[in-house]
């Protein structure tokens, strides 16, 4: 393979990868950093723009821009939990509950006595019986 038809390939699998949901890995330090996001850009000295960013630690940090030698790899990832739809529709379920998302992309309810996350409901009760069934169709709905 010829080094242009080899430049060619990687950018094409680059493009491919715009619009998906990446992970960033930062140079090599210890602990490990990285951001997760949309990858909406790259530049030829690879700079790369994510949006919707958030670090190791998921707090939430916007749009970001990582200089081409700051990054050693990026690795498409699948698409996060919609937990702001999840709790849009909790909203219409449960009027006047305090919903709250968490930075770990988590829904607290009644103070912390139901927590919602993409594996499911941790709580008991009546309230946490009611969101599950919320929760379970949100889940069922999106896999068809």
């Amino acid at each position: 393979m010829s080094s242009s038809t080899a430049a060619r390939e990687f950018n094409k699998q680059i493009a491919s990868a715009l619009q998906s949901m990446v992970k960033v890995i930062l140079e090599h330090e210890y602990p490990m950093h990285y951001y997760t996001g949309r990858l909406v850009g790259i530049d030829m000295g690879h700079t790369i723009c994510l949006e919707n960013a958030r670090n190791e630690k998921k707090r939430k940090l916007g749009t970001i821009f990582i200089h081409g030698d700051k990054w050693v790899s990026f690795t498409i990832e699948g698409e996060p939990f919609p937990m702001e739809e999840l709790a849009a529709r909790l909203r219409k379920v449960l009027p006047g509950e305090a919903i709250r998302i968490s930075d770990d992309n988590s829904i607290s309810i009644l103070g912390g006595k139901v927590v919602i996350t993409e594996k499911g409901v941790e709580g008991r009760g009546p309230t946490a019986e009611r969101i599950q069934k919320v929760f379970d169709s949100f889940v069922s709905e999106r896999h068809h």
